[in-house]
């Protein structure tokens, strides 16, 4: 029914983490850009602490870097490299690395996804990326970003040996890599299944625009929502979009973004959040809900969004990588876990098992 909007998974809530600050990028002291080089160890321990703390997907959006001097560079493959040396480290979270099809041939995006999937043992997935110079709530942006994921799409489906026609090849393409280094081997998108058949795709929903292409193409949808009443809108705008393509809104996924900031008290995480807007300015939040209080607040926020069916659970954004992380693993994982919201033990080995979705075997390939 339109305008109906139900979780999926009340009782076992997804969680997800954004690590993409975790890669090299610009810092400003008065004004003067300062370049951070990327911290590989710290990174690696970044994506272990969360993947001990049973969260479900690692996010590396389309603005990671592995050094500085490349931010502008269009067609970056930065995200897929960094995922697919952490894969082997870590044992069960999925790493979703966002790459764009607009400067990227879609043979190379997924093949550089295959490359994270067959060293994570199924663990990958992929955010459709929104390059550089294009907005989001660009009107072509929609329907070039739905047309890459079936070209990507199709490719996979060659592995797995569903071809419709659309593409041809002769040979999985792999991504060389040597510390920020990478080139991606020529051929065809590959004939060695992947352990996961197709990994999960995600893309961002800002507004309404963007709700016909993430019904018809995505199976994680990020909802970027200041508030409830949004994020209410804009998930029922995509069910309805659905429905509407002849796809059942329960095979999607709906992940609301909050900007977060943790501590042991609600006082200490006001005080943390002021200062971060004295430095940054308003709006540290993208868009997406700012959360400043104690784990155990903050879980109740989660199980509310849950219980009225607008979130199946949370992707997150820590506003300090280190103590916010810190935080959401000894703090608000447990907590949910005492409200038997959030599972002890892993659902799954791939990262579709994790979320609940339908194995590649059962999708029907138009």
């Amino acid at each position: 029914m339109k305008g109906a909007v139900m979780s999926r998974h009340p009782d076992h809530l997804i969680l997800g983490i954004d690590l993409t600050s975790a890669g090299a990028h610009l810092l400003r002291t008065r004004g003067t850009p300062v370049a951070r080089p990327f911290d590989a160890e710290r990174f690696v321990r970044l994506v272990r602490t969360a993947d001990r703390a049973l969260l479900d997907l690692a996010v590396l959006d389309e603005s990671f870097l592995l050094h500085p001097s490349r931010w502008r560079a269009a067609g970056r493959l930065d995200a897929a490299v960094a995922a697919a040396r952490v894969a082997p480290l870590t044992e069960g979270i999925g790493l979703v690395a966002a790459l764009d099809t607009m400067h990227l041939e879609a043979s190379r995006v997924a093949a550089a996804i295959a490359s994270v999937d067959h060293a994570s043992g199924g663990r990958s997935g992929w955010q459709v990326g929104c390059p550089p110079g294009v907005e989001p709530t660009d009107a072509r942006w929609p329907a070039q970003a739905a047309a890459g994921v079936h070209r990507v799409g199709s490719e996979w489906d060659l592995a797995r040996g569903v071809d419709d026609g659309s593409t041809g090849a002769d040979g999985l393409r792999s991504v060389d890599h040597d510390g920020v280094r990478f080139a991606v081997r020529p051929g065809g998108a590959g004939r060695v299944p992947l352990p996961q058949g197709r990994p999960p795709v995600v893309m961002r929903v800002r507004t309404e625009a963007c709700a016909v292409a993430a019904a018809t193409a995505a199976d994680v949808v990020r909802l970027v929502a200041p508030d409830l009443d949004r994020a209410r809108a804009l998930r029922a705008a995509v069910h309805d979009a659905a429905i509407d393509v002849g796809r059942p809104p329960a095979e999607l996924r709906f992940l609301a973004e909050a900007y977060v900031v943790l501590a042991g008290d609600g006082e200490s995480a006001r005080a943390r959040l002021d200062l971060v807007e004295a430095l940054d300015g308003p709006g540290v939040g993208g868009g997406a809900l700012v959360v400043a209080g104690t784990p155990d607040r903050f879980a109740q926020v989660v199980t509310d969004w849950a219980d009225v069916g607008v979130a199946d659970g949370f992707l997150l954004h820590p506003a300090a990588l280190d103590a916010d992380l810190d935080a959401v693993a000894t703090g608000l994982v447990p907590a949910l876990q005492a409200r038997g919201r959030f599972p002890r033990t892993r659902r799954g080995s791939t990262l579709r098992e994790a979320l609940g979705l339908a194995a590649a075997a059962e999708l029907v390939t138009t």
